[in-house]
């Protein structure tokens, strides 16, 4: 899996904090400061090219071989907000 970051403070609250990507699946962890500290959410995206049109488009239904990808990302994603969370105390 692909995991990617993201870049400065201002981009921050328009942008995911951490993106993990397999194929066509994408999870992203968003950061939601609140006044108790942050909160993180994430999205989950599948992806995939019309064979017809030739566009990319997105669904809401995944494969048996998907959900084992969104499994793993969405493990990575906890694993990444577990430790968000850790250097959100820290500070």
């Amino acid at each position: 899996a692909q995991r990617a970051e993201t870049g400065d403070e201002f981009s921050r609250a328009a942008r995911p904090v951490a993106t993990f990507k397999q194929g066509g699946v994408e999870v992203s962890v968003w950061r939601n400061p609140t006044e108790k500290g942050d909160m993180f959410n994430t999205t989950i995206r599948n992806s995939y090219k019309d064979d017809k049109s030739g566009e990319w488009k997105e669904t809401t239904s995944f494969s048996p071989t998907d959900l084992a990808v969104v499994s793993q990302l969405t493990s990575q994603a906890f694993q990444e907000i577990v430790q968000l969370k850790s250097q959100s105390r820290a500070r």
